[in-house]
């Protein structure tokens, strides 16, 4: 199942907006509550974002799944 997140606001740290949240998406991809079969999404991931006046956006996109991304979370 894919999961997006869109935020259009003031600048926020990524983890704010995906690790901290309880609903956030890292806690969806291990522990999603209306996925039918299985207890994880083991699928790669990505972000995407602007960098204040930077018109080219930055990306940072992982074949594994966001749990499994260490460096992330930091």
């Amino acid at each position: 199942m894919c999961r997006h997140l869109a935020y259009t606001g003031p600048g926020e740290p990524l983890g704010a907006l995906l690790v901290t949240p309880p609903h956030g998406l890292y806690r969806q991809s291990w522990a999603p509550r209306h996925q039918r079969y299985g207890t994880v999404n083991a699928d790669g991931f990505g972000v995407g974002w602007y960098a204040e006046g930077d018109p080219v956006p930055a990306r940072y996109r992982r074949a594994g799944p966001i749990w499994a991304d260490q460096s992330f979370a930091d």
